[in-house]
């Protein structure tokens, strides 16, 4: 848009004049440009209105401050849409201008003429009489004669740089307030006076401006009669309450911030409804329906008055404009729409004559309103409305341009379509189209396409047809039009012919007689500028072009429309070289050459021009890497033959100067076009180490016909695996049977290392190379098939890494890496009748990939005595035995792993191993490996078995150790082994076992007490003993004694009798302050041989528990393990009496022993006279150190009659027990009775339970005894 007035062009806002702030604004560079537009409006300098104030301005910081934070207000380069107002304190934004305290406004009026007799022709023209005075008008109306548009234009752009630059809506006036209360009274009448002449002269004026006062407080604390003074300036100078705002003293940021927002809300009212009034004004002058008569009549026979339509025209754009000053957009619209049509009536431009400027004019003013009407839609985002009217404002003007102007064939109409493509993408740009726009963090690549173009907006009817160009693309769609257009304008211009490239103050004999009725000059230069001769500078098409396309492609490339991209470069890199920058073409195409879409889609005829621009440029640059690039796939089948190019890979670059280092291209088949090409092919999916795996490498010449033969210094295949990568060479003594053909050729292959040369070695796997010789000479369209045979060493899944086509040559290396092939297309070749010929194969399986198994191992592992299961605590021996039955001696080694192995789980170790065989398996053969998250590993163990004969066989045993936990180990022997005779071939044979461990015995515990029989210690009772006497220290405790019993009822889980040695009871831990003593074992179940599965054993283990303190009151807690000693049956059939046992430990539940607690002990003994006569005694122990009192009671039963005290009460004095007996005479027999004594704590009244001995049982009434049955 900069070919237009920026006043026409520019969004309209209402205008705001600063006044009164900082140093003098003549001496500001932004104000010197105003004043230099200003100038141009006629008699502002000479005939304005002066504002005139002597008053001196503030240019302390606080205003400094204010007049920053008011200047960055300003809404000039805001975007074209209403969001970039929304977030403001009013919905309008304002164009801030500061100037001095002396202003000059443009004149009212135009100057008075002298009259003059009116011609005879203008009879019926309005004339004024001739008494009447001069009617005069703006200086810039079509009534005025010294007014540009006089007598017949329609609109100037200084009429919108009056309302915008010159005359503001609001005035606002800056002066100090002083907070001195002594020169209060002095400063508020100077201002009273400066106030009211300011605005008796802004009165005078004829402007209805809007008057602002701002108070700006000095320094100094704000005296309490502010508020009075300002009510007395506002009453003198008779200004309303919003006119007059104040900013107190010492503001912060925060208080400058909120003043101005107050402000502009004040102004915000009072803006919009001074452009109304305007608009009002219009509208009253356009409703009158006639033509105001002119200060002067034109000059007879040259030119005609604007007709009624042209005025209406005139006032529907200021209806417009004055529209657009208040942010109505949709009003706007419609006025500007309005003037359109009525541009474009045949009253108007029909009747413009094309040779005359004011055709240019009318041209002008149509492009303006167009801009203004697309400006508006896109403010609202109506962006289908949008792009019609740019159709159709360009299918007017070409049509009015041919009918009545200078023809569209021609560049200036070329011109004029290109800055009008550009003049959309400026107006999108500035609107910020919210559905067009590329987030700076993409959410997801596929959201990309909703901002290629805009969706139509809702106003457009569902049934209305919308064509693909009447959307609202992005700017990079509109910019590639302006360079497109801008190629046709140099085109054009290029036909120029030379007489009218000439200046006309040349020689006038050289100048077409129709220059001016041919070349549409309508905002470009004349041709002799546009395309002048060559020793002259003229317009730069190629620059304007490159701007379009770079700014174009940018667009293009956010969104991810790659190919537009790759077109639009290759026309930048076609400009740069028009114009001879090569180095800039070859910058632009080299990076998109192995990405290029182009290839990948198939667009030969695309990419062959690309690749011929390419290569022209790396050729001109002198890049011989760019130019093997390129030669190597132009020079395939596909593409059309050059004439005069050397097809000869070999001398790409021989005419390109030498360089050090020589260049070295690497090429990846599968991203080029390659000119050879090269696959390969296993026979069968499955092979075996040590035997023939057949294959074959094909390679095939895509070259154009009439090419050189392709010559290579080398083929490598690379392979992922165990087979070793294979290398050929060119056999100079090779003979091709077919040049053009194809031929079949077997190809042994040496080991490098057999070789006179050095042995070379895979860059990838470290494997030395198989190196086969063959001819690698490749003429056009030639086939030729190298059958390949090799033999695997390693088992594993093998498959084509890659192919490498290398040719070295003295000036250049290069390189084709073929990582990728196509399985569709696999073939296998094989000799026919007929010569070659090729079948397909591997349809259901990876042709590039083999899998190799081992070699089928034939030695035999065995474990002779492995049992079905093993019982925790137990060592086992596991025999290993290696038979050989393979053909010929072998070197074996045998390796065990431990599946699931932790620290507290089994562990093994080899018996018998040599020490050497032993240092080397701490040291390598020995591994742990972690593979799961439990934290379990795998033990593995590896000895040597050495060479074993053929036929022959060896036994090695391991001994499994820690095997405490009922856990099922899975356990794998393999035997690693080759021949003697191949060392190479590494053969293994891996049998898996299992190894179960269960626990043979569980046992219940109960822990019963028993009455001590020794007395125990007393007060009154001294024994005189001497300290030496050492019998007596060894036996001397002074704390008490109890006697437990531990009752041991242990089931066989065993799935097999096992002989049970001893079973004991082990001592873990007691509490500190007490001793014990367990007795041995006493058998109550019968006792057997042999304990079988399921048996019961029941045992019973006495404990002599003694604290060794007499005042110790703590409980004592025991920690006992029960140790079972045992062994296997089939252990007595060995023949050694030294067999080992294993023990077998339980866990025993821990015991509390509450030692410092009364208890009563219940014990019975029968008569042996009468029977039925049972003596029951009862023993109360007082433990503690305190008199205890008890309560015995007997109830009567029907089961027995007792003799004894039926309620009695015993006192025991500390440490003591007492024994109270009953005889007891049953009346029933072969049964358990129960004697019903209730014992109670008198003191705590709490109930003792009887406790039952030997012979008793207990529940929860009381003891049982048991009477015997008589006889």
């Amino acid at each position: 848009m900069d070919a237009f007035p920026p006043d026409y062009v520019d969004h309209n806002l209402p205008f705001i004049l600063l006044s009164g702030l900082g140093s003098d604004p003549e001496t500001d560079a932004q104000d010197k440009i105003t004043l230099d537009d200003g100038a141009e409006y006629p008699l502002l300098q000479d005939g304005g209105v002066q504002i005139f104030s002597d008053f001196p301005l503030l240019t302390d910081s606080t205003a400094e401050r204010v007049l920053n934070a008011l200047l960055s207000e300003d809404a000039t380069g805001r975007r074209w849409n209403a969001k970039s107002d929304g977030a403001r304190a009013g919905a309008v934004g304002y164009k801030i201008k500061r100037v001095g305290r002396t202003y000059i406004l443009p004149p009212r009026k135009g100057p008075a003429l002298r009259r003059s007799n009116p011609p005879n022709d203008t009879s019926s023209r309005p004339s004024n009489d001739a008494g009447s005075p001069l009617v005069l008008h703006s200086p810039i109306s079509p009534l005025t004669p010294s007014s540009p548009t006089f007598p017949d234009g329609i609109m100037t752009p200084l009429w919108v740089m009056k309302h915008q630059k010159l005359v503001p809506a609001a005035f606002i006036n800056f002066f100090p307030f002083t907070t001195d209360t002594n020169m209060a009274s002095l400063r508020d009448n100077q201002l009273k006076i400066e106030i009211n002449s300011l605005r008796k002269e802004w009165a005078a004026s004829g402007y209805k401006t809007r008057f602002i006062v701002a108070l700006l407080c000095e320094d100094g604390p704000l005296p309490e009669d502010a508020n009075d003074r300002i009510a007395s300036i506002r009453r003198a100078t008779n200004l309303d309450q919003r006119s007059v705002l104040i900013l107190q003293p010492e503001p912060s940021q925060v208080d400058i911030s909120e003043f101005i927002k107050a402000l502009f809300a004040n102004l915000q009212s009072p803006s919009v409804e001074y452009y109304r009034d305007l608009s009002k004004h219009a509208r009253r002058k356009k409703n009158r329906g006639i033509i105001p008569p002119p200060t002067a009549p034109p000059t007879s026979g040259t030119s005609q008055t604007l007709p009624v339509q042209g005025w209406n025209v005139r006032y529907d754009f200021k209806l417009g404009v004055f529209a657009e000053f208040r942010q109505e957009m949709d009003a706007a619209c419609r006025s500007y729409e309005t003037a359109y049509d009525g541009l474009f009536g045949e009253e108007v431009f029909e009747m413009i004559a094309g040779w005359s400027s004011r055709f240019n004019d009318a041209r002008m003013l149509a492009d303006i309103l167009a801009i203004r009407i697309i400006r508006c839609l896109l403010w609202t985002e109506q962006t289908v409305s949008a792009v019609r009217i740019w159709i159709t404002h360009k299918n007017r003007i070409k049509d009015i341009v041919d009918r009545r102007g200078k023809g569209t064939h021609n560049y200036g109409w070329e011109a004029w379509e290109a800055r009008w493509s550009l003049i959309m993408a400026q107006i999108m740009h500035q609107a910020e189209i919210s559905s067009l726009i590329v987030p700076d963090l993409l959410g997801s690549v596929p959201d990309l396409h909703k901002t290629i173009y805009a969706m139509p907006e809702k106003a457009v009817p569902i049934d209305d047809r919308i064509r693909p160009w009447e959307y609202l693309h992005h700017e990079g769609y509109w910019l590639r039009s302006a360079a497109e257009h801008t190629e046709r304008r140099r085109r054009l211009a290029e036909n120029i012919p030379d007489e009218d490239r000439v200046p006309l103050d040349q020689s006038a004999s050289s100048l077409s007689p129709s220059r001016s009725t041919v070349y549409d000059t309508y905002l470009v230069p004349e041709p002799y500028n546009e395309y002048p001769m060559s020793d002259q500078p003229g317009l730069a098409h190629s620059k304007l072009i490159l701007g379009f396309l770079e700014t174009s492609t940018e667009e293009f490339s956010k969104r991810q429309q790659n190919r537009m991209v790759e077109q639009l470069k290759l026309k930048m890199a076609k400009e740069h070289m028009k114009i001879g920058q090569w180095m800039d073409a070859l910058a632009i195409l080299r990076p998109l050459w192995q990405q290029l879409s182009w290839r990948r889609n198939g667009w030969w005829e695309l990419m062959e021009d690309f690749a011929w621009t390419l290569r022209d440029c790396a050729f001109q640059a002198e890049d011989g890497e760019t130019v093997l690039r390129v030669d190597w796939e132009l020079f395939n089948h596909t593409f059309v033959m050059r004439q005069g190019l050397c097809y000869n890979i070999h001398k790409s670059i021989g005419e390109l100067p030498a360089v050090k280092p020589k260049p070295a291209v690497v090429l990846k088949g599968e991203d080029c076009v390659s000119c050879l090409t090269a696959s390969f092919v296993f026979a069968k999916s499955e092979g075996n180490v040590g035997e023939p795996l057949h294959s074959q490498l094909v390679i095939r010449s895509c070259a154009r016909a009439g090419s050189f033969p392709i010559s290579l210094t080398e083929v490598k295949i690379i392979f992922e695996g165990s087979i070793r990568p294979i290398k050929l060479q060119p056999d100079e003594d090779a003979t091709s049977s077919s040049s053009t053909g194809c031929e079949i050729v077997s190809v042994p292959l040496q080991d490098s290392a057999n070789l006179g040369v050095s042995a070379v070695q895979s860059p990838t796997a470290g494997l030395a190379f198989m190196v086969g010789f063959a001819n690698l000479s490749f003429s056009p369209k030639q086939t030729r098939v190298f059958n390949l045979v090799l033999v695997p060493r390693e088992p594993g899944d093998a498959r084509v890494a890659s192919i490498a086509l290398r040719i070295e040559e003295e000036d250049f290396d290069l390189a084709c890496i073929i990582s990728e092939q196509n399985q569709n297309e696999s073939v296998w070749w094989r000799m026919g009748k007929q010569g070659p010929v090729f079948q397909r194969t591997g349809k259901d399986r990876d042709t590039t990939a083999s899998r190799i198994l081992p070699k089928p191992p034939k030695v035999r592992i065995t474990a002779p005595k492995l049992r079905n299961h093993y019982y925790t605590d137990e060592e086992v021996v596991l025999d290993v035995r290696i038979d050989n039955e393979e053909d010929e001696a072998a070197e074996i080694d045998v390796e065990i792993k431990l599946y699931g192995h932790t620290e507290t789980s089994a562990t093994f170790s080899w018996i018998n191993e040599a020490p050497t065989d032993t240092a080397s398996e701490d040291s390598h053969s020995s591994a742990l490996n972690t593979p799961n998250e439990a934290g379990s590993s795998t033990l593995s163990k590896r000895r040597a078995v050495g060479t074993l004969a053929r036929g022959d066989s060896r036994t090695f045993s391991a001994l499994f150790t820690n095997t405490s936990q009922p856990l099922d180990y899975e356990i794998e022997i393999s035997a690693f082994y080759h021949l003697v005779s191949d060392v190479e071939t590494q053969i293994f044979k891996t049998v898996s076992l299992d190894l179960s461990f269960i626990r043979p015995f569980e046992a219940n515990y109960e822990f019963l007490p028993r009455i001590h029989p020794a007395p125990w210690p007393d007060f009154f009772h001294f024994e005189d003993s001497l300290p030496g006497d050492s019998e007596g220290e060894q036996q001397k405790h002074d704390g008490l004694q109890q006697l437990w019993c531990l009752n041991s009822k242990m089931v066989s889980f065993a799935l097999e009798p096992l002989i049970i040695e001893e079973v004991s009871v082990t001592l873990l831990g007691i509490t500190a302050g007490n001793v014990c003593k367990i007795g041995r074992e006493i058998l109550k179940s019968p006792e057997t041989p042999e304990f079988g599965p399921e048996e019961l054993r029941e045992s019973e283990f006495t404990m002599e528990i003694q604290r060794l303190a007499l005042d110790d009151r703590h409980a004592t807690t025991l920690n006992l393990s029960l140790d079972i000693r045992w062994r296997r049956p089939d252990d007595d059939n060995n023949g050694s009496q030294s067999s080992a046992s294993t023990i077998t430990t339980l866990p025993i539940p821990r015991f509390l022993v509450p030692l410092g607690e009364p208890r009563v002990l219940a014990s019975a003994t029968p008569s042996p006279n009468l029977p039925g006569l049972l003596h029951v005694d009862y023993t109360l122990e007082n433990p503690s150190l305190h008199f205890l009192t008890f309560n015995l009671t007997m109830e009567a039963s029907d089961q027995f009659a007792f003799h004894g005290p039926k309620a009695t009460a015993l006192q025991l004095v500390p440490l003591s027990r007492h024994t109270v007996r009953y005889n007891l005479l049953a009346n029933v027999r072969g049964t358990w009775i129960q004697p019903p004594l209730a014992v109670v704590d008198s003191y705590f009244n709490k109930t003792l339970r009887v406790l039952p001995t030997e012979g008793m049982r207990g529940d929860k009434k009381g003891v049982l005894v048991w009477v015997d049955a008589e006889g």
